[in-house]
Parts: C-alpha cells; sequence; structure tokens
C-alpha cells in the first residue's frame, strides 16, 4: 500500500509540475510578444530583430482594390528595419490572445485593432510561431490577416464592428467604448 502511495504521490508531483511548466512557459511565450510590441513603441529595429529567430518570416494577408488575396511575405529584417523612423501615431491591440504550448514550440495568436493617428485603420489576426531555443524563445514566423474595411471592438461582452470611416454597425450599444491593453506604438 506504502509503495501505491509513493507511485501515485510521484505521478501527481509530476502532473502539477508540468501544469506549472506549461504555464510558466505560456506567460514566457506571451512576454515575448509584448516584448515586441515594446521595441515597436521604442523604435528599436535591432531590439525587433533579436525577438526572432535569424530565419523568420512573416506573412501578410489583405484583400486588394477587386477583391483578390494577396499574400505579402518579408523578412524579419526587413520589418524591422519600418520602425526606424516616425511616420505616424499607431497603436496595436491585439486583446485576449491565446497561448498554445506544446514542448519547445508555442503559438500566440488572436484578433486585433490597429489604429493610426487615433483612427482604425485595419483590422484582423495575428498568429505568432514562437520556439525555445537555449531556453529563450523566440518568433519563428508570423501571419497577419489585414482587413480594412472592418475593425472590431469591444463594449463589454459585445463586439462592435467599426468600418474604416468610422461608421459603427451594432446592436443595442449606445457608444463604442474601446477596452485594450493601450501600446501607442509611433512610427
Amino acid at each position: 500500500m506504502k509503495k501505491l502511495f509513493f507511485i501515485f504521490s510521484i505521478l501527481a508531483l509530476s502532473t502539477v509540475t508540468a501544469f506549472a511548466q506549461k504555464t510558466d512557459d505560456s506567460k514566457d511565450a506571451l512576454a515575448i510578444i509584448n516584448k515586441l510590441w515594446e521595441a515597436m513603441t521604442a523604435h528599436k529595429p535591432a531590439d525587433i530583430l533579436a525577438l526572432h529567430t535569424p530565419e523568420a518570416q512573416l506573412v501578410a494577408i489583405m484583400k486588394n482594390r477587386e477583391g483578390k488575396t494577396v499574400v505579402r511575405t518579408m523578412k524579419a529584417e526587413d520589418f524591422s528595419k519600418g520602425f526606424a523612423e516616425k511616420k505616424a501615431d499607431i497603436l496595436e491591440d491585439m486583446y485576449a490572445p491565446k497561448v498554445e504550448v506544446t514542448g519547445d514550440f508555442a503559438q500566440v495568436w488572436g484578433r486585433y485593432v490597429f489604429f493610426v493617428n487615433g483612427k482604425v485603420s485595419h483590422c484582423g489576426v495575428n498568429a505568432f510561431h514562437l520556439v525555445k531555443i537555449e531556453g529563450v524563445w523566440k518568433i519563428a514566423g508570423a501571419a497577419s490577416t489585414i482587413d480594412a474595411q472592418t475593425a472590431d471592438a469591444r463594449t463589454g461582452d459585445q463586439t462592435v464592428v467599426k468600418s474604416a470611416n468610422g461608421a459603427i454597425n451594432r446592436t443595442g450599444a449606445i457608444r463604442c467604448i474601446c477596452k485594450f491593453q493601450k501600446r501607442r506604438i509611433v512610427l
């Protein structure tokens, strides 16, 4: 009986330890994405690049004026260079991100709204793939959909759809109150 209790205790402890590690890994993976926002805000291309693997690529998926899907791919280095010079006051919020971790692989994804000079520019979904290299999470790749026609914001439990020209399509909401984690990014 003591032997069975000992084995059960070891199994329970290892399960708790594995769960705690997965929770820590989730937090650490999300922290890398938050560092990305911070580096973008601070106009530090080298810091942005340091968060990526050397081979990392980013993909943007959007519709052109004719409604056809356009896919643009760039290296992380090219992406980082876009933050070296101030062009506009921007704010991107990936609210309620979801994190999945399996071993040394993590995925962080979620819907986002992107503002330029205080106005909704576009929305979409960000998806980041991270790998743990020598104990450190790095962004191996990312993809984002870009929908310039609509952007969503949250008012309590409701989802409000706001067009790029500012018109709000909603049911029952008197005004759009966006509750986001504020990340001011200036390009």
